[in-house]
């Protein structure tokens, strides 16, 4: 059940990131990004929720208007993670 919940999850931050390149959703891509940090401590020992972390702190960069090839892998990331979580 909570598998399912955090892959929606990521799949609605991994869009809302995308969507911080045209200056939309700016607040929700806040929240986002915490859920993101808060969940990767929740789980730290394990790579993904580093990288979970680094997508957090990657979204609150591209908040600010850093956005680059980084930004992308990590579009792609929790948009292919959402999904395989759903399947």
């Amino acid at each position: 059940m909570f598998f399912k919940l955090f892959g929606i999850l990521d799949f609605i931050t991994g869009i809302v990131l995308i969507l911080t390149k045209f200056n939309i959703a700016i607040a929700l891509a806040a929240i986002l990004a915490i859920y993101l940090i808060v969940k990767g401590s929740l789980f730290l020992p394990d790579l993904v929720s580093i990288l979970d972390i680094i997508a957090g702190v990657f979204m609150i960069l591209a908040i600010f208007g850093f956005f680059n090839v980084l930004t992308w892998i990590f579009v792609v990331w929790l948009i292919q993670k959402g999904l395989f979580s759903l399947l």
